[in-house]
């Protein structure tokens, strides 16, 4: 078991060799009980039936078309396969004139753990025109996200920024404020605050991927290091290079490369 587990081969191939003694000592055990009780089942129809499974599992798994049908060949099949990648560019993107845009980030070291949301807001022009950072009572990822979301648009409410495009790398936020899920017992009510404020703006919820998020998520990061929204706006205001870096780099649009292994 250990050698199938342990031997150094492509991705593919670890898979399967995981798989093979379950689908092995399954047939086993169905072979040792049809014979107990009377049946017959030839080790040859053994051998046919793993193979059968193991071909099927690669089909399902991979999407092979037309597998061998003998375990020789499965490997050597395997053995030709090499990943592809995709790449993309991921961004950040100012709103459109008259539109803020709010990108928004929260994290809970330990799901649930010590936790922390902030947001910043951007003009048109890229310029940071709000941000708030503050540590939150010990919760999980979940709720954290959904904090984050909340905080920000009582912000804009309080400085009356009406069109609001929010911004997070949650895409099951995304998907629960835009009514594709359900939303979750343990965050109905501030999903529910958030809907209330949807009648007083011009919101827009979309996802960006994390390397378009660097800003919030850097300064979630911060609220960790130093305690509440005081020290972050100084921080910032002071000349904090990290932070004046990512608003720059974003304001510029600089793209920032993302690549995955994709099914070929």
């Amino acid at each position: 078991m250990k050698l199938w587990w342990d031997t150094t081969v492509n991705t593919r191939q670890k898979l399967v060799f995981q798989v093979i003694p379950n689908i092995i000592l399954w047939f086993l055990w169905k072979r040792r009980n049809t014979v107990i009780h009377g049946g017959s089942y030839s080790v040859s129809k053994a051998i046919w039936d793993v193979n059968n499974m193991v071909q099927k599992f690669m089909m399902c798994r991979f999407g092979y078309k037309d597998i061998p049908t003998t375990w020789p060949l499965m490997v050597a099949l395997l053995d030709d396969f090499r990943p592809c990648f995709k790449s993309r560019c991921v961004r950040w993107y100012p709103p459109n004139e008259g539109w803020s845009k709010v990108n928004t980030d929260g994290a809970s070291k330990g799901n649930s753990g010590p936790s922390a949301i902030a947001f910043c807001i951007r003009d048109n022009n890229g310029d940071l025109v709000g941000a708030k950072g503050v540590k939150i009572p010990d919760t999980t990822n979940l709720t954290v996200e959904v904090v984050a979301i909340r905080e920000g648009l009582i912000y804009c409410c309080e400085k009356n920024y009406t069109h609001i495009i929010v911004e997070t790398d949650s895409l099951a936020r995304v998907h629960m404020l835009n009514g594709v899920w359900d939303t979750p017992w343990n965050v109905v009510l501030e999903t529910s605050s958030i809907n209330r404020m949807r009648d007083l703006l011009t919101l827009r919820v979309q996802h960006s991927l994390k390397e378009g998020n660097t800003l919030a998520d850097y300064f979630t990061n911060l609220i960790f290091d130093f305690a509440e929204l005081e020290h972050l706006l100084l921080l910032y205001q002071g000349g904090d290079d990290n932070g004046s870096r990512t608003t720059s780099s974003d304001a510029l649009t600089a793209a920032k490369g993302r690549a995955k292994v994709a099914r070929c």
